[in-house]
């Protein structure tokens, strides 16, 4: 029985021996059991002190804890050797515990040199070290061992594929189709340059068109939303009919600013090669009608336009500006009827 207790510690202290290195009071445990190149390397020291090492705002607490510097002028002159990851001191009392993570860059005995722990606080806590006394902390070096001897692999491995991130696949699929669309897209215009400059005229085209009647619509909304501020129904109507004219300029690139209403409709025989279809007619027949109220309104002496009581609940003003409205979007009607004809 005895036999058996005596092996049993025996073959404890085998164990821990390599972890765990006492001298006197100090004791440092280093993590994990085996090391090699690359790996981090937790390696915590403890130790018991009375003196007064650090300042009074440190040293008079009872528990304490600072987080040290790693890149501690002493730690970056040993970056050949090994990197301090980061690095603690913790108080409990009169017992320390001093933290580094470690990581080492050459194999054997990787040798941590003795360093000035008062000098380390001072500088991780930016202050100068109450007193000249230096606290001198000596760690026991680890082993660390070589990546050969934990692969077995002594010869660089073949090129391999570049390997795919999960979840990225539908990414490059879908990736792959937009690029082989654009592809085919602009071979196509390559292969039918003439059509495609056409349709891009055409389309630039229609955009202007639809922009002109976007802003004349905008136009006389806000004539009629401002119809209070305009106290001459003679103004108010100079003003449609102002809008009407530069939509007009816009859509057909004539000069209608001069053009009275009488001459209007042979100016649009001239524009449309000296006939008009259907919707055309109906179109200009409206701006005409349109255009007599408002010369009517312009120039008589005594014309006004019709209250609200008077012209079947509407106000004449409001009236005229949803006629000048429909009439814009009755332009833009016969355009588009123009080409389902075509």
């Amino acid at each position: 029985m005895k036999r058996c207790l005596s092996l049993s510690l025996l073959i404890f202290f085998f164990c821990i021996a390599p972890i765990f290195q006492a001298s006197g009071e100090n004791l440092q445990i280093v993590m994990p059991h085996i090391i090699y190149i690359g790996d981090t390397v937790e390696i915590r020291y403890m130790f018991h002190s009375d003196a007064k090492l650090f300042d009074d705002d440190f040293d008079k607490n009872q528990a304490a804890s600072v987080s040290l510097n790693q890149e501690y002028d002493f730690f970056r002159a040993q970056e050949e050797s090994f990197t301090v990851k980061a690095a603690s001191l913790e108080k409990i009392n009169s017992d320390y515990t001093l933290s580094l993570s470690v990581i080492p860059w050459k194999t054997g005995l990787c040798q941590i040199p003795p360093f000035n722990l008062v000098s380390l606080v001072a500088q991780s806590r930016n202050k100068a070290p109450v007193n000249s006394q230096a606290f001198i902390i000596s760690l026991s070096p680890f082993e660390v061992k070589s990546l050969v001897q934990k692969t077995g692999t002594r010869s660089f491995l073949p090129q391999a594929h570049p390997l795919i991130l999960p979840g990225t696949t539908a990414i490059l699929v879908v990736a792959a189709i937009l690029a082989l669309t654009a592809f085919s897209a602009l071979l196509f215009a390559l292969l039918h340059l003439p059509r495609v400059v056409r349709a891009l005229e055409q389309f630039a085209y229609i955009y202007s068109l639809k922009r002109n009647s976007r802003k004349a619509i905008k136009r006389l909304r806000s004539i009629q939303k401002k119809s209070e501020s305009v106290s001459s129904d003679k103004e108010f109507s100079a003003l449609i009919q102002l809008a009407i004219r530069d939509f007009l300029n816009g859509r057909f690139g004539y000069n209608f600013s001069a053009v009275t209403s009488s001459a209007l409709y042979p100016a649009f025989l001239d524009l449309c090669g000296g006939s008009l279809t259907p919707h055309q007619e109906n179109a200009v027949e409206h701006l005409l009608s349109l255009f007599n109220r408002i010369d009517f309104v312009r120039f008589s002496e005594n014309a006004v336009l019709l209250k609200a009581d008077e012209n079947n609940g509407q106000d004449e003003r409001d009236s005229l500006c949803e006629k000048a409205i429909i009439l814009i979007e009755e332009f833009d009607s016969n355009d588009d009827s123009e080409k389902e004809e075509s």
